[in-house]
């Protein structure tokens, strides 16, 4: 994955200089979208924001990408050798960063040198190719999205303004012609976000039954069920949730089930105990494989 730049809203500062607590506090309160970037000589580790919420955090290391949780992207923060800065972007580039999380790479760093731009979109045109191209150049970086070979969408970011659609395609073309391109190609793929909800919801509330029995688990069944009716998309069954209507998009997913899941979390604490909620949670975590694990990571605070 590539940094583009955009307006710097926080200038490199040694990290011994920063009191994370505090600084996390006021991105979340400025409603900060955009990335903070931990660097050091080895390494980048990156905390992606939309609104003020972390969305991922990754580790950008000998030009692989690593998504990491955020406990262990904060570990890392605690480091005073390296430097922090805080870089501002549209919330379009952040969205298509966080999709291409989602995704594994193809094909990764081929240099427009020795790859005609051209020729490779139509390759991918004729093998129905479905996913994200992103393009870098300088400090610039710009995205496709293909849909069975055929563009969806095209995003062109200059760092300071944003081009979309047939200008910014007209752009990148004319871009790739006048100086040298690193092209990264993602296919999309299925990512099992619902079945790793409804699994982790399921251990949850079985939990606390075999805690409090059938009769509070009914009461309690009955308080998430209020909440869950009021999304779209939720339907509420015999102490399980259908999730066959969702949106088939995997942000607008996201979004929507990591709100239930938090509420879940959030009153189930409140009469096992926070921390103990908070644990028990962690386990299950542990055999959800990357990248739902790191989504669903980012339910607690």
């Amino acid at each position: 994955m590539l940094l583009p730049e955009g307006v710097t809203k926080y200038k490199p500062v040694r990290m011994e200089f920063v009191n994370l607590e505090k600084f996390l506090d006021s991105l979340s309160q400025d409603l900060f979208t955009g990335y903070c970037e931990f660097k050091t000589e080895e390494k980048s580790i990156v905390l992606l924001f939309e609104e003020g919420e972390i969305q991922r955090t990754f580790c950008l290391e000998k030009m692989m990408t690593t998504l990491f949780s955020l406990g262990e992207a904060l570990e890392e923060f605690k480091s005073p050798s390296g430097e922090m800065r805080g870089v501002v972007l549209p919330s379009e580039i952040v969205d298509t960063m966080v999709r291409l999380l989602f995704c594994v790479p193809l094909h990764q760093n081929l240099s427009s040198a020795f790859t005609d731009f051209r020729t490779l979109l139509k390759t991918l045109g004729n093998e129905e190719f479905t996913g994200f191209v992103e393009i870098g150049m300088e400090k610039n970086v710009h995205y496709l999205s293909l849909k069975n070979g055929g563009p969806r969408s095209a995003l062109y970011y200059s760092g300071e303004r944003l081009f979309r659609g047939a200008e910014a395609l007209e752009k990148i073309f004319h871009d790739e012609e006048e100086e040298r391109a690193f092209i990264n190609i993602y296919p999309f793929r299925e990512v099992p976000l619902k079945n790793v909800f409804t699994q982790l919801s399921r251990d949850l509330l079985n939990v606390y039954q075999d805690l409090k029995g059938p009769t509070l688990t009914q009461q309690f069944w009955k308080k998430l069920s209020s909440y869950a009716e009021k999304i779209d998309g939720v339907r509420v069954g015999n102490l399980e949730f259908s999730l066959d209507d969702l949106p088939g998009d995997l942000r607008k997913q996201e979004k929507i089930l990591i709100s239930l899941l938090r509420y879940h979390i959030e009153i189930l604490g409140s009469e096992l105990g926070e921390d103990t909620v908070q644990s028990l949670y962690m386990r299950l975590l542990e055999g959800v494989e990357s990248p739902v694990k790191e989504v669903f990571g980012g339910v607690l605070p």
